[in-house]
């Protein structure tokens, strides 16, 4: 398991920082760092990301993202 930082806030504490599992871990479930609380599945973190980026106000000296050409 890695405990790292993602523009992701825990629904339960607003904590920013998540725990990811290892890839043979049986649980694959994204957890907060803080108070443990599931956030989300491995394979879904990456649609949970893109959801919060769209949501969140553009930050300062931040370029706008672009949707990528599929």
């Amino acid at each position: 398991m890695l405990e790292v930082p993602l523009e992701l806030r825990c629904n339960v504490c607003g904590h920013d920082r998540f725990i990811l599992p290892a890839v043979d871990a049986m649980d694959q479930g994204v957890r907060c760092g803080e108070c443990l609380a599931f956030k989300c599945h491995a394979d879904d973190l990456e649609q949970h990301m893109l959801a919060a980026a769209s949501s969140l106000p553009p930050q300062p000296g931040k370029s706008p993202r672009r949707p990528s050409a599929m």
